[in-house]
């Protein structure tokens, strides 16, 4: 045990800082050696009883500063020998003797400070002091020790933004080949102050748990034998250590899971999705075999087919938005979630934040009370996307929203914009508690430009109504991928780096502060995504260079141009038949086999980008980036060729010129 008085006397030693320092002191920029020829020349300290998130991102800054420098840097509590420079992460008694803690931090926000002979790595964390059991490859057992996506954990954000800003680590993508991180010998570091929070405050794809991050991040369908070929190709040392019926898939979970903590992914819980029907099951009829969940029939809270119908045909598609009773038990369920925790069984309910939303049609009730909520547009517009049911739809959560903030000020309620309710309401003012999520359906599909250019009007328009109310985003990553696993054929990949580019100036300039993905795309878009949800004053084309140069090496050049040549492909309204046919770009397309590969995939390009991609093969040198540009050639070149294959093979293919 040490004594307070050496106790004292080794921050100061420690820091060579004066303990009246605050976080007000001016930046000092400081070059601090870590490693040198192989041997640590820093010490990683943690407080006596840190955090799960300040444990956690010891394990990984020890863990990627091996792999840097080739030397282990020993972990110490505070009070135990410590040697060289010290690596404060997370709170403890050197950062204490500075006024820094974790409850000085909002949250999400974090700080990298370089002092002379220390450096500082910490942030807003849970109060969660459970003991971390770290393995990359985890059991099930170390894996629930972990910290949770969305746990604050803002100490773990700074050793992430440390590794890539001051070590140029990068986590490329989710294979055991993704990741660079470049040897530095000896390892020294220099900075002085960052003190900041991810841009987007909720950051998530509904996709994207960790057993299924590859299932929708690759363009095959997880259960093809091409796609089961991929991931061997992906995994094959985990391949080799599991037994693939039990301890494969665990293990790859929990490095799935680093791929997403290593991105921040997660942040402020906000869910917000077609909320109710679970109350077919609860107030309409029992649901065979859910009986136990049947609360009593109201059949008046479900939508009529016209004034004086008692109801559509069969389960009603919508419900009554004006009925009182309707309001009051939805209220109910809110005040109850905030209170006690409780979810029913269909709803979207998270932390401060209870969901509201219809059901995903636009059939909604005729009854007299309803209908005089409509506000004229017809409903022959061109555009989906409109107002049609705004009012209607947006009075209805207001009513909601002024009974539950009477008793539950400070709780929010989350709503989307979206389908015929996308634009704002015309003849309600939203109540202060309502979040929406704006539905930006057509962001992936940029070669509908009359569509696309009506949703970003409307995204504005949220904004102009409404200048200073939070507002977040859902997203469509999962055009065309999942229009062609419907139909049942191999989609034209949809690239669209420069347009999340472009799209992320705009989110950024109009205070969209949150998002929730379908999916985030393929693996550069997922790169180019969490980076810039992150920061998105980051340039695209400068994370295209460092993802292609890092990961294929002089392979980089052939596989750029495959993807942008695909990338253009795909967002060209030239390329389209209605387009091409008319010289306009009309209509809201979805891909089709005929749309992929008879104007999208034609023979001259895809007779182009074989030649890039063989050119990629040729260049590769090192067995690594070898390995990197058969993934690319297994994941992307070969579900392009097979797709062209099946269009030309199927039924009446001859006749098709």
């Amino acid at each position: 045990m040490v004594s307070r008085r050496l106790h004292a006397a080794l921050l100061v030693a420690l820091l060579a800082f004066p303990a009246s320092s605050t976080l007000a002191a001016p930046p000092t920029r400081c070059a601090l050696t870590l490693a040198r020829a192989g041997q640590p020349a820093s010490t990683i300290v943690l407080d006596r009883t840190p955090t799960k998130a300040a444990q956690f991102a010891a394990y990984e800054l020890q863990w990627h500063l091996q792999q840097i420098s080739g030397a282990t840097v020993p972990i110490a509590h505070d009070g135990e020998p410590m040697k060289g420079v010290k690596l404060l992460v997370g709170e403890s008694a050197a950062t204490r003797a500075l006024k820094l803690k974790s409850p000085c931090f909002k949250p999400q926000e974090y700080l990298i400070r370089f002092l002379p002979t220390a450096l500082i790595l910490m942030g807003h964390d849970k109060a969660d002091t459970g003991a971390v059991q770290y393995n990359q490859t985890p059991t099930q057992a170390e894996y629930d020790t972990w910290p949770g996506i969305w746990d604050e954990q803002g100490t773990m954000y700074a050793v992430y933004d440390f590794l890539e800003r001051y070590c140029n680590v990068r986590w490329l993508n989710c294979s055991e080949f993704g990741t660079d991180i470049p040897r530095q010998d000896p390892l020294t570091v220099t900075g002085s102050e960052v003190r900041r929070a991810p841009f987007m405050k909720y950051r998530f794809a509904y996709q994207n748990t960790p057993d299924g991050y590859d299932y929708y991040t690759n363009l095959w369908w997880y259960e093809k034998k091409e796609w089961l070929a991929l991931e061997a190709a992906a995994h094959p040392e985990k391949h080799k250590r599991f037994d693939v019926a039990g301890g494969y898939f665990i293990a790859k979970r929990g490095w799935n899971q680093l791929f997403r903590l290593r991105h921040r992914e997660g942040g402020e819980k906000c869910p917000g999705s077609h909320s109710l029907y679970g109350y077919y099951r609860r107030f309409w009829e029992p649901e065979k075999g859910k009986e136990e969940l049947f609360e009593g029939r109201h059949a008046d809270w479900f939508a009529v087919s016209s004034a004086g119908t008692p109801g559509y045909p069969g389960q009603p598609p919508q419900m009554c938005y004006t009925n009182r009773g309707l309001i009051e038990q939805v209220a109910k369920d809110a005040c109850e979630f905030f209170e006690t925790g409780k979810v029913y069984a269909g709803g979207e309910s998270a932390g401060d934040y209870f969901c509201i939303e219809p059901m995903d049609n636009d059939q909604f009730c005729k009854c007299a009370n309803c209908q005089r909520w409509l506000d004229g547009r017809d409903a022959t517009t061109p555009f989906w996307t409109n107002g049609r049911h705004s009012d209607y739809v947006f009075q209805f959560v207001n009513e909601v929203a002024k009974i539950v903030g009477k008793k539950h000020p400070g709780k929010r309620i989350v709503t989307l914009a979206y389908f015929t309710h996308g634009a704002p309401p015309q003849k309600v003012r939203l109540e202060p508690n309502v979040l929406v999520q704006y539905c930006f359906a057509c962001q992936r599909l940029t070669y509908d430009r009359p569509t696309y250019e009506h949703e970003v009007a409307l995204l504005k328009q949220w904004r102009a109504e409404y200048p200073v109310r939070t507002l977040y985003l859902w997203l469509y990553y999962c055009f065309p991928l999942m229009m062609a696993n419907i139909g049942k054929f191999q989609a034209f990949p949809g690239f669209f780096a420069h347009s999340i580019g472009e799209q992320f100036d705009l989110f950024h300039r109009y205070g969209y502060t949150g998002v929730y993905h379908c999916g985030y795309g393929q693996e550069v878009e997922a790169y180019v995504t969490y980076r810039l949800m992150d920061d998105p004053k980051l340039r695209v084309d400068a994370l295209l260079d460092e993802y292609f140069t890092r990961l294929y090496g002089p392979a980089a050049g052939p596989l750029r141009e495959f993807y942008e040549t695909v990338e253009r492909t795909y967002g060209s309204p030239a390329n389209y038949a209605e387009n091409i046919a008319t010289g306009k770009a009309e209509g809201h397309h979805h891909q089709t086999a005929e749309m992929a590969w008879k104007y999208l995939g034609t023979e001259e390009r895809m007779a182009q980008l074989g030649k890039l991609m063989a050119q990629a093969q040729a260049r590769a040198q090192t067995p690594e980036q070898k390995q990197r540009v058969e993934l690319f050639r297994l994941g992307v070149w070969e579900y392009m060729v097979a797709g062209r294959k099946q269009y030309l093979e199927r039924p009446g293919a001859a006749q098709t010129p």
